[in-house]
């Protein structure tokens, strides 16, 4: 529940959705010259991306992969319910963000 009532998730695997709801949560204009410059910098294409590190891929198939799901369960866990809760925070994060100008208040 802490994280549930805590945290905004997002996904590498959806970083520019993910941006997103940060930039609605926290009240951030994404329509400034400095905002287009930064996030281009940082997640613009090619190897001129500063927020990226390649990594290779491995199957499910594969035996890496079922020693590495088997030794860090608790992680994988985890990592499935985040994506649960960046689905149930989309339609929340959408409402305020046609909403309201200004950043959510903390509870």
């Amino acid at each position: 529940k802490t994280i549930k009532n805590r945290f905004v998730v997002g996904l590498v695997d959806d970083m520019a959705e993910s941006i997103r709801r940060f930039d609605v949560i926290m009240g951030i204009n994404n329509k400034t010259k400095l905002y287009e410059k930064c996030n281009r910098e940082y997640f613009g294409g090619g190897k001129k991306r500063k927020n990226s590190n390649a990594h290779p891929y491995i199957g499910a198939e594969r035996y890496t992969y079922k020693l590495l799901t088997e030794q860090n369960d608790l992680d994988v866990q985890l990592y499935n319910y985040i994506l649960e809760l960046y689905e149930e925070q989309k339609e929340i994060i959408d409402f305020f963000s046609n909403t309201s100008s200004t950043a959510i208040a903390p509870v």
